[in-house]
C-alpha cells in the first residue's frame, strides 16, 4: 500500500475566555485539560485508516497552550505511535524533518514553558498577540493587555528561531494598525500572519455588524501592512515570511494537498473526501470517531480548489506540478476561465506558472466565483 504524505492539526477547544470574535470550536475552562479529552483524541489518532506518513503537524484551538507538558508528550507519543514517527524526532529543534507549530496565547508564556516547549520537539509557536494596542484588545476581548504581548514576545524571540506573530487589523480604533506593525518589526518574527476581523454568525461580535470598517478602509491597512512588512516576502494573502520560514503547515492547505484533523469540529481532506468531525464537544468525548459533515468530491471539484488554493499563494501554480497530480495540463478544463481572469488582470501566465497580479491578492474572491462559474 502507498505511503501517502499528509499534514497533521490537532485541535484544543479548551479556553479561559472566549474572544467575542471568534466562530472556531471551543469551550470554557478555568481549569486544566481534562484528560477524558486527551483519551477521545488518542482513541480518533489511533483510529485513523489508511498508511500515512507526517509532514507536519498544528495544534490549533482553541488555546493549545493551556496544556501542560506531560499533555503534550502524551498527543506526541500517540502521533509518533500512529504514524511511525520516531521519538528522537521530538528531541530538539535542529534534529526534527517536520515542523510541529503550537499556538500560544501571550499570557500563557513565561521563559520556562517555552523552553519546555521546544524541549518536547515544538519546533515553531504561533503568537497570538494581535495587536499592541489597548484600545484593541480591549475591543477584541483578549484577556492579555499590551504589556504582557510585549513580554511574550521578548521571550519567545529569546529562545525560538521559528515563530510567527498573528496579527489582526480592522479592530476599533483602526489607527493603531501602524503602530502596531511598527512594534511587530521590532521584534523580527521569521512569520507574520495579518488578518482582517470579521463578524462571525453566532458570535457575540455577530450583533455589533455595523461597527465593521467599510471595504476601502480595510484595503488601506491591508496595503499598509505590505508596505510596513516590506522586507518580508509576502507569500500568502495573509501571510508575510523571512526566506525559508514560510509555514510549512499551512501550505498543506494552500496547495489543497490531504491532511488529517483531530479533535471537536476538525476537519480532514483524505482520498478526496473532506470531512469535519463531530462539534459538540461531549458528543466527540463519548464517540471521537463521529462525523458532522462528509462530502464526497470529485475529481473535478478537487481540481478547482487546488486551483483557487493555489492563486492564495504569490508563486502561484506551477502548470507541471499541475500536469503531473491530475494527468492533464490545467489548459484542458481550465483554459477559457483563465485568460478571462488574465485579462481582466488578476492572473498572470509565463512558461511555467500562473500567478496571482497584485490586484488578484486584493480581489481574491474575484478568481474564485469565475472557477466556479
Amino acid at each position: 500500500m502507498e505511503t501517502k504524505e499528509i499534514g497533521i492539526y490537532i485541535h484544543i477547544p479548551y479556553c479561559r475566555t472566549i474572544c467575542p470574535y471568534c466562530d472556531f470550536v471551543r469551550h470554557p475552562t478555568s481549569c486544566n485539560i481534562p484528560s477524558r479529552f486527551l483519551e477521545a483524541l488518542k482513541t480518533e489518532i489511533l483510529s485513523l485508516p489508511g498508511s500515512y506518513s507526517v509532514k507536519s503537524v498544528y495544534f490549533g484551538g482553541g488555546t493549545p497552550s493551556l496544556m501542560t507538558s506531560d499533555q503534550i508528550a502524551f498527543i506526541l507519543g500517540v502521533l509518533a505511535s500512529r504514524f511511525g514517527i520516531r521519538i528522537a524526532e521530538f528531541s530538539g529543534e535542529n534534529l526534527q524533518p517536520i515542523e510541529i507549530t503550537m499556538e500560544a496565547n501571550p499570557d500563557d508564556v513565561t521563559a520556562s514553558k517555552v523552553a519546555d516547549w521546544q524541549a518536547l520537539g515544538i519546533n515553531r509557536l504561533s503568537l497570538g498577540v494581535q495587536s499592541f494596542s489597548e484600545e484593541v484588545l480591549k475591543y477584541l476581548g483578549r484577556r492579555h493587555d499590551a504589556c504582557t504581548a510585549v513580554r511574550a514576545c521578548e521571550i519567545v524571540a529569546g529562545i525560538y528561531r521559528n515563530w510567527s506573530m498573528d496579527l489582526i487589523y480592522g479592530a476599533l480604533p483602526v489607527e493603531t494598525w501602524e503602530s502596531t506593525l511598527c512594534m511587530c518589526k521590532t521584534f523580527q518574527p521569521p512569520h507574520v500572519s495579518t488578518y482582517g476581523l470579521t463578524y462571525e454568525k453566532g458570535t457575540p461580535f455577530e450583533a455589533r455588524q455595523d461597527e465593521k470598517i467599510e471595504d476601502d478602509v480595510s484595503l488601506e491597512l491591508y496595503r499598509q501592512a505590505e508596505r510596513e512588512l516590506g522586507t518580508y516576502f509576502h507569500y500568502e494573502i495573509s501571510n508575510f515570511a523571512k526566506a525559508g520560514f514560510e509555514a510549512r503547515h499551512n501550505l498543506v492547505y494552500w496547495t489543497n494537498e490531504e491532511y488529517a484533523g483531530f479533535g471537536p469540529g476538525a476537519y480532514s481532506f483524505l482520498e478526496n473526501v473532506r470531512s469535519r468531525n463531530e462539534i459538540d464537544l461531549d458528543k466527540y468525548i463519548i464517540s471521537p470517531c463521529g462525523k458532522s459533515e462528509r462530502l464526497n468530491l470529485s475529481n473535478y471539484e478537487v481540481e478547482v480548489e487546488t486551483l483557487i488554493q493555489h492563486f492564495r499563494l504569490a508563486r502561484g501554480l506551477d502548470k507541471s506540478y499541475y500536469e503531473r497530480r491530475f494527468g492533464h495540463p490545467v489548459t484542458m478544463r481550465f483554459g477559457e476561465k483563465l485568460q478571462v481572469l488574465i485579462q481582466r488582470g488578476l492572473l498572470v501566465e509565463d512558461e511555467y506558472a500562473i500567478r496571482p497580479t497584485s490586484l488578484g491578492f486584493e480581489l481574491n474572491n474575484e478568481i474564485g466565483l469565475v472557477l466556479v462559474d
